[in-house]
């Protein structure tokens, strides 16, 4: 593709020098370059992409896009296309689109925000529209999945180039459908830009990212810009019995894109749900019909997401006799998963999926002795550890505190501020988190709940990850357990 097909809708752009030549590809990591790639000069918040630039351009980029324009005007010496853009995470995310094909538009796109519930909910329409015969890539914070292929996820939302190419090859695929989770730090830094999405919804918010967004408000704002990338003809699903659910509901008129809302007061109304035998028995009520259905999903919680499904499957036009059957076995990894009776994992780190998730075990156990194993990670949001901390003991009989992705900071002085909001004749502190799950386990009197990593596979210590997975840390006490037994 010619550079000036690339640049051809920019407007912020400036160019330093130009030749139009063929682009073979796009990096935005100069380790990445090969000969004939336009190289984006990204300045992130550890390292600066124009101190790669030399680099980039000894590996044969034949272009360069940064916001410094002094830097860039250096290699004017060589034959080299040198573009100035006023936001260069923007331009990539734009230029990653265009280069690839522009995906998204041959795609049925949906996207899922919100604070918690993304997985979830991605999973349940994901799983749908797979049991309803369609095909369909799935990309969150578990697997990137396509049609023909599956990989672990590295994040929630991936950078711009990863992203098109995960999109480009649903496309190729034979894809119909696209289900994403979109993190309020993938709007915030571009990585979605020049996508269009036919849906979206919009599931709940409580403080997260607090450290990255500085306050609830700056928080609420890049999530409510997602509602900038649906299609003019799209739908948006917001949470009716969420605060900030309502307040984008009341912003109904100045879109033109249809909006919904779900919950116990929204247009799609929930009218019924008990726990029976195992299953959640759940009752809808849609415009001009009801909706009765099954599900192995537990929990109030999962009953909101249930909802934000339906009110998608609905608009898309999935057949309301037929949608009754595709949520009976619906499986998402690390979230309210039962690895063996009355042991499960969570993903829960943060206050608001914690008190949900103990809250139902308590209501579906509710005479069962509850134990939960959970930490808080480090260089993150410091408010949370206390409120975690008081949460916990709330619900739980015993509490365990151990580590979670400590980071940079002293583990210790995570347990501290973990502990102020702690009952103490409830809670204990063994740092070691494979001991701790172990412990808990080995002298479990009821349900275990082990929060926080659900599906991840690592620990993460200055800087390094290092393999571990609370799944497998699970299996191996059961089994130490039956050794000893045996």
């Amino acid at each position: 593709m010619k550079l000036s097909n690339l640049i051809n809708e920019e407007k912020d752009i400036e160019i330093i020098q130009f030749y139009d030549t063929d682009i073979k590809g796009i990096a935005e990591d100069s380790r990445h370059i090969k000969p004939g790639y336009l190289f984006f000069a990204v300045k992130g918040f550890q390292r600066d992409g124009h101190d790669f630039i030399e680099d980039a351009i000894k590996k044969g980029a034949v272009a360069v896009i940064g916001s410094d324009a002094e830097r860039l005007k250096k290699f004017k010496n060589r034959k080299i296309s040198l573009i100035k853009t006023r936001n260069i995470r923007k331009t990539l995310g734009n230029i990653a689109h265009t280069f690839h094909g522009k995906p998204s538009e041959k795609l049925k796109l949906i996207g899922i925000t919100g604070t918690n519930g993304k997985t979830t909910t991605s999973f349940i329409i994901y799983q749908a529209l797979k049991n309803l015969g369609k095909k369909v890539g799935l990309i969150g914070s578990v697997y990137y999945i396509t049609p023909l292929s599956c990989e672990k996820a590295d994040r929630t939302t991936p950078p711009p180039i990863k992203l098109n190419q995960l999109l480009k090859r649903m496309v190729n695929e034979g894809a119909e459908y696209a289900v994403m989770e979109v993190s309020s730090h993938s709007i915030s830094l571009h990585r979605i830009e020049g996508i269009k999405f036919n849906a979206g919804i919009f599931t709940n918010l409580s403080p997260e990212h607090l450290d990255f967004h500085k306050n609830i408000h700056s928080y609420f704002l890049a999530k409510y810009k997602f509602t900038d990338f649906i299609k003019k003809e799209g739908i948006f699903a917001t949470n009716s019995d969420d605060f900030f659910g309502r307040i984008i509901a009341g912003l109904k008129a100045i879109h033109q894109f249809k909006m919904v809302s779900y919950g116990y007061s929204g247009d799609i109304k929930i009218e019924k749900y008990i726990h029976k035998n195992g299953f959640s028995e759940i009752e809808l009520s849609l415009p001009f019909k009801n909706l009765k259905l099954k599900t192995n999903l537990k929990g109030k919680f999962n009953v909101y997401n249930i909802a934000a499904a339906v009110s998608i499957l609905n608009y898309l036009d999935i057949d309301i006799e037929r949608m009754k059957h595709v949520f009976k076995d619906i499986s998402v990894p690390g979230r309210l998963e039962e690895i063996a009776p009355g042991i499960f994992i969570d993903y829960a780190h943060t206050p608001d999926a914690l008190e949900k998730v103990l809250k139902t075990l308590k209501e579906l156990y509710p005479q069962k002795h509850l134990t939960v194993v959970f930490g808080c990670g480090g260089n993150r949001d410091k408010s949370k550890r206390p409120v975690m901390g008081a949460i916990a003991c709330k619900y739980a009989d015993r509490v365990i505190i151990t580590d979670d992705n400590p980071r940079f900071e002293n583990p210790d002085k995570i347990v501290e501020e973990i502990l102020s909001g702690c009952n103490m004749e409830k809670a204990e502190v063994i740092r070691d988190r494979e001991k701790a799950i172990k412990t808990a386990i080995k002298h479990r009197k009821g349900i275990v709940i082990i929060a926080g990593k659900g599906p991840d596979e690592y620990q993460e210590i200055n800087g390094v990850k290092q393999f571990f997975s609370d799944k497998k840390t699970v299996l191996e006490a059961l089994n130490d357990n039956n050794k000893t037994v045996g």
